[in-house]
């Protein structure tokens, strides 16, 4: 995979320079300015083909450092590239990844259908993705234990699976993060995974699902995976709302169902004739996200951010 696609990166000056006004590394539970901030913190996470842009944002969160990755790992296989970034604050470690860009959407169904390898239920193209930046998650780890400052774990699309693999990795260790933000996550393992997952990190793993993103009900159950943690879900066009109670622990929701299928292709069928189908986005590019299916157009970094906006 190349640079990002403009679809995904934003000009320096389009990012909230209050973004961390709010964020708390001692706040207990969920909370909606913590989910903000570190939003934003996984949109940044995309721009690591574009370090100018990192330099300029970090210092306006007050962070200390902010160290870009962007891990390579080829095999007989396929190739995977996975980016994020690892943030130092004088409160809080924060690991964040990057996820799919939809500049190439058409590579996600393969990546989705991907079967887990002998003995794992887990999603080989996840497990493949967070093992390309395995040393990187350790670092991270390991700075969260050297400073003993909150743990935070986020991602966006495919990178909240990868952070929820990470906080396997960071349990491992006997450094479990504080929390784990996971926007747009899709299902990472079948129930083995989950039952492996939960019991220690369900409750401090906080899946946003806004509108009817499409990533965050893929793979579906049927396949045999089950989503993680506990849900806090946000129709279009509203605000995610920190007094509605998250689902429990173990919840599934939300479903692929056959009508969504029919809206997508649907949809699809909209956007070949030429009809507008959705809001326009940030960017550069950001006009041509009208002609994107809603089911696409709410799993975009700029759907959660503005949702979890005052």
């Amino acid at each position: 995979m190349g640079p990002m696609s403009t679809l995904v990166e934003i000009d320096p000056d389009e990012y909230d320079p209050a973004a961390f006004e709010g964020f708390s590394a001692t706040a207990a539970g969920f909370k909606v300015a913590n989910a903000r901030a570190l939003m934003w913190f996984c949109q940044l996470a995309y721009e690591t083909h574009r370090i100018a842009t990192v330099q300029a944002v970090y210092p306006l969160w007050g962070f200390r450092s902010v160290v870009p990755f962007i891990a390579r790992k080829s095999s007989l296989n396929g190739s995977f590239e996975t980016c994020g970034l690892i943030g130092e604050r004088d409160d809080a470690v924060i690991l964040a990844f990057a996820g799919t860009d939809p500049g190439i959407w058409q590579n996600l169904a393969t990546d989705l259908t991907l079967l887990p390898r002998a003995g794992s239920d887990i999603h080989e193209g996840f497990r493949r993705a967070a093992a390309a930046a395995q040393s990187e998650i350790e670092a991270a780890i390991q700075l969260a234990q050297q400073t003993r400052k909150a743990f935070f774990i986020a991602g966006h699309s495919l990178g909240a699976a990868l952070a929820a693999l990470a906080a396997t990795t960071a349990l491992a260790k006997n450094s479990p993060p504080t929390a784990i933000y996971a926007f747009g996550m899709p299902r990472v393992g079948g129930e083995q995974f989950r039952a492996a997952y939960d019991p220690s990190l369900g409750a401090l793993t906080y899946r946003l699902v806004y509108g009817l993103d499409l990533v965050a009900r893929v793979p579906p159950s049927l396949a045999g995976f089950r989503h993680l943690g506990r849900a806090l879900l946000c129709d279009a066009g509203a605000k995610f709302d920190e007094a509605q109670p998250l689902t429990p622990i173990g919840t599934d929701d939300p479903q692929f169902s056959q009508q969504l299928a029919k809206m997508i292709e649907r949809g699809f069928g909209n956007l070949l004739s030429g009809h507008l189908l959705s809001p326009a986005g940030p960017g550069t590019f950001g006009s041509l996200f009208r002609f994107i299916p809603p089911e696409i157009r709410d799993h975009l970094q700029d759907s959660y951010w503005k949702a979890l906006s005052p």
